[in-house]
């Protein structure tokens, strides 16, 4: 079969022959068992091409990039889309792991037309810091319409080898593949091609790869995380909820039904609520004292510092600037955080001793928009009503109202609340 000028490769399509459901982790051998189920990786090798189809509760297309990568000189990835679970399944894999601390290059491109959120460019850009030089990271950026980023395939090579795997699976955790005891199982249907080049063969494959990152680098297509352009493509992908189909049972002999609950890529959720409602007392120029509670446990700042991306709506639904901020703690124990909205705004306080209102939803766990109202504005009084009545004064000060609740709550009680500000759900299953 021929790929290209000079390239062919014979297929050899491998069934697999096993099945395990166990908590598992990259480069574990699995038991033998007669059902069709996951790819026995047990003694792979990577000498001849194959097809392999990869069901839920398998992680075939993981273990094959993981078997590649071994003793590999250098590598790569370009993945359609990414979740942060699904960089970190990659990043964590053994062999992975061994060429980057060894220091040699792996480079890794995502695209962002949909599921590649803030979080996971900032997780990827935690990587490239640790691993010095080794791991490069670009994201793949168009404006062609109608069109979408698509493709997902890595290589690891030596010098007169390439092994490529091609196939349907994302830099996700279902779609990398996912093996669990629970039923059920996770992860999606992929589908994979393993192919080796081996000579002249794989000179002409990696200057295919290579020839392509140079002319989307050089058409400004591939970006770095931390472009504007791409945070912001990040951002709006971190509004969306897909959904989660969970069996719920309502007791023995009775039917059972399937509920569906809006969820995060990779299935997750936030540990409390997406929206946080509260005054921000007078403080310096451009901060906001969030107080302890909304700092940790919205925020999530866990007691080392960590990037976090905002972005401010207006009361009107007008987007402003990417904001790429540090959370971390000072000496004084002050729960600050900057935001640049409140900088140019007057600190007015209101007759009845309202303060300034802060609306912040969480987009993921590291990616927020926001929007100030003004003790002065006429929206004031309906969203200050949401917090309920002002506390008495105490000796120095009085403490500041503050609610966390969920969108839906939000938009019940706020019904003129910016469309931007709030997550949208789509009626996708999970990513």
């Amino acid at each position: 079969m021929s790929i290209g000028p000079g390239i062919s490769v014979s297929w050899r399509f491998r069934a697999s022959r096993q099945w395990s459901l166990r908590p598992w982790t990259p480069g574990a051998r699995r038991p033998h068992s007669p059902s069709f189920g996951c790819l026995p990786f047990e003694g792979f090798e990577t000498t001849a091409s194959m097809f392999v189809f990869q069901k839920p509760g398998c992680a075939d297309l993981l273990e094959a990039i993981t078997a590649a990568s071994e003793n590999a000189k250098f590598g790569g990835g370009v993945f359609a889309f990414a979740s942060k679970g699904g960089i970190a399944l990659l990043l964590e894999a053994a062999h992975i792991q061994q060429m980057l601390e060894a220091g040699k290059p792996l480079h890794v491109i995502v695209g962002v037309d949909s599921i590649t959120n803030a979080e996971a460019l900032l997780y990827l850009q935690d990587q490239v810091t640790s691993y010095g030089g080794a791991l490069r990271a670009e994201v793949f950026l168009h404006d062609h319409p109608n069109s979408t980023f698509h493709p997902k395939f890595s290589w690891f090579g030596s010098p007169g080898r390439l092994t490529v795997i091609t196939g349907s699976g994302n830099l996700t955790m279902r779609g990398l593949g996912q093996v669990s005891d629970v039923a059920p199982a996770p992860g999606n249907w992929e589908a994979f091609s393993v192919q080796v080049f081996q000579g002249e063969e794989a000179d002409k494959a990696q200057k295919e790869i290579d020839d392509w990152v140079a002319f989307y680098r050089d058409s400004g297509i591939l970006r770095s995380l931390g472009d504007p352009a791409v945070q912001q493509r990040a951002i709006e992908n971190g509004r969306v909820r897909m959904i989660k189909r969970t069996v719920v049972a309502h007791g023995e002999g009775q039917a059972q039904n399937v509920q569906e609950v809006p969820v995060l890529v990779d299935g997750d959720n936030f540990t409390s609520e997406e929206i946080l409602i509260r005054e921000l007392p007078k403080n310096r120029h451009g901060q906001a004292d969030v107080g302890r509670r909304a700092l940790t446990q919205f925020f999530g700042y866990a007691g080392t510092p960590i990037d976090i991306v905002l972005q401010e709506v207006t009361l009107d639904g007008e987007l402003g600037d990417i904001e790429e901020h540090r959370l971390f703690v000072n000496q004084s124990r002050n729960y600050r955080l900057e935001l640049g909205a409140i900088a140019p705004l007057p600190y007015d306080i209101a007759a009845d001793d309202g303060r300034m209102i802060l609306v912040a939803s969480k987009l993921d766990h590291r990616s927020f928009r926001y929007t100030i109202v003004p003790a002065t504005d006429r929206r004031y009084p309906h969203v200050s009503a949401i917090l309920g009545a002002i506390p008495s004064p105490g000796v120095r000060s009085r403490r500041m109202r503050e609610r966390f609740l969920s969108a839906e709550e939000l938009k019940a009680a706020w019904s003129g609340a910016p469309d931007e500000l709030l997550p949208i759900v789509l009626p996708v299953p999970e990513a």
